[in-house]
């Protein structure tokens, strides 16, 4: 049933997107000015000296919940990467604004392709133990409804994706807490799709939004990745 659910999940890819923050930064400040400069601008130049420093080896992560208007839920996971490109790639902010230094030297755009890897958990709608509220489960017919759109995002813009590729698919079966209870519970999932998204020329300024949508166009989920 699998390979057919991929057939069918995949045949659904569409495009749209978001963004998210980093993972570490650094704080790097210049050294402090000469004790003989007034106060005032002493203050301005500390504050123009001020960097943060955003760590982006690899890649960008990102990660949300969603749900479908039968009750079902969802928790998205993904990455965002390309090979030999994240790897030493830093974001500094400054009081000037914004720059990428990859190890010593400035990049503007994106490499020609970028890989997006998205997992898909059946997942609970709330993890408070006093809802005892019965959900249907994500099967792989609900998620080969879904439409998944990807879009650059430049402030407050959306720009259709050129192009994207599938690469790969998987579906798992979730192990239930008990193997007793096999016959009893209905089958939970996992899912996983690896997609290659077209980049070439896109500012590293713009984020890559991802949305989720139903059949007849509900958002089941939005989520960003954001350098």
């Amino acid at each position: 049933m699998f390979p057919q659910f991929a057939k069918a999940a995949l045949a659904a890819l569409l495009f749209f997107p978001f963004l998210l923050p980093a993972q570490s930064r650094i704080e790097d400040r210049k050294p402090a000015p000469d004790a003989s400069v007034k106060d005032s601008k002493a203050g301005k130049s500390a504050a123009a000296g001020k960097r943060t420093v955003w760590n982006l080896d690899g890649g960008v992560f990102f990660t949300t919940d969603g749900h479908l208007p039968n009750g079902s839920c969802f928790r998205l996971t993904g990455h965002l990467n390309a090979p030999d490109f994240f790897d030493g790639l830093r974001r500094v902010d400054t009081a000037d604004g914004t720059y990428f230094m990859l190890h010593d030297k400035v990049v503007t755009t994106y490499p020609a392709q970028v890989q997006v890897a998205l997992h898909f958990l059946d997942f609970p709608c709330t993890l408070d133990l006093k809802d005892t509220t019965v959900r249907p489960p994500l099967t792989p017919e609900l998620l080969s409804t879904l439409r998944i759109a990807f879009f650059w995002k430049d402030g407050i813009e959306l720009h259709p994706v050129e192009s994207s590729t599938r690469v790969d698919s998987s579906a798992k079966r979730l192990a239930p807490y008990s193997s007793d209870a096999l016959s009893e519970l209905a089958p939970r999932f996992e899912w996983n799709f690896e997609i290659r998204v077209n980049s070439e020329n896109v500012p590293l300024s713009n984020g890559l939004a991802i949305v989720l949508e139903t059949e007849d166009h509900k958002i089941a989920a939005r989520v960003a990745a954001r350098m």
